[in-house]
Parts: structure tokens; sequence; C-alpha cells
């Protein structure tokens, strides 16, 4: 008798051990924030990208959560990931600010911020039930006939 209360035991310890990971995990996979990875690469001529090419943002669905990019230079030059039109909401002094999305990425380095999404949304409103897009590109190695990537917003 004393086996089978044990082995009761156990099997209770895993079963909740299992329903614990299990919230673990959908809390880690459903996330507090939506994020969004970004990755320098060098290309041809001094040139450079930003990859992915294009995202796909829905409005009614990935605006639920904080927006986070996070960006990763693994080459061995600095990289800046500029898109007009977009907004980065920092902490200064106290205070919540926003400004332009432009950020310095140095070799080998990440970089985490967060997206205003209140401009995203008002700008999403305004074309109605239209896409939006938003260009990206690294203004410092980037060609001419470059259009860089985009970021679509969609109803």
């Amino acid at each position: 008798m004393r086996g089978f209360k044990r082995l009761t035991a156990r099997v209770v310890g895993v079963g909740l051990g299992c329903v614990i990971g299990g919230g673990v995990f959908a809390l880690g996979s459903t996330g507090w924030a939506t994020e969004l990875a970004f990755v320098a690469r060098d290309v041809e001529d001094q040139q450079a990208v930003w990859l992915p090419g294009e995202i796909v943002l829905h409005r009614s669905t990935d605006f639920a959560e904080p927006l986070i990019f996070r960006f990763t230079n693994p080459t061995v030059r600095t990289h800046v990931f500029e898109a007009p039109g977009l907004f980065e909401s920092v902490e200064a002094e106290g205070i919540q600010i926003t400004r332009p999305l432009r950020v310095t990425i140095a070799p080998e380095e990440n970089e985490l911020i967060v997206v205003d999404r209140s401009r995203i949304t008002s700008d999403a409103r305004a074309g109605g039930r239209e896409t939006v897009t938003y260009r990206f590109y690294c203004p410092l190695h980037r060609a001419d006939d470059d259009t860089g990537g985009t970021i679509v917003v969609e109803p």
C-alpha cells in the first residue's frame, strides 16, 4: 500500500509539473508583447539590408500587446535601422516620450525598442480599411535604387 501512495504522489507531482510547465510555455508563446526580429546583412558593393524584407501586421490582432522590435547586427560594421513614419516609445526622466524610429546598432550587438503603437493605429484608422505601408532601411549602406524593406499594416 505504501508503494501505491508513493506512486500516486509521483504521478500527481508529474501531472502538476506538466500543467505548470504547459502554462509557462503557453505564456511564453502568447507573450505579453508582439516582438519582431530584424537582422542586418551585408551585401555586395558595401551595401546592407535588414531582413526580413517585409513584415505584415494585422491591426485587429497584432496591436493588443506592446510592439517590440529586436535588432541584431552580426556584421563587423555599424548599421542603422530607420523607418520614416514610425516612432519609438522611450522613457526620459520619468516621462514617456516618442521620437522618430532611427536606431544605431554596433557590430555584433543587439538592440531592443518599443514602438509607439498609437501612431501606427491612427495611420491605419485614417486609411480606413486600406493597408498602410512603412519603409525601413539602413541609411548608411543602401544604394540609391534600394527601396529597403516594408512593414505592412492590414486592417
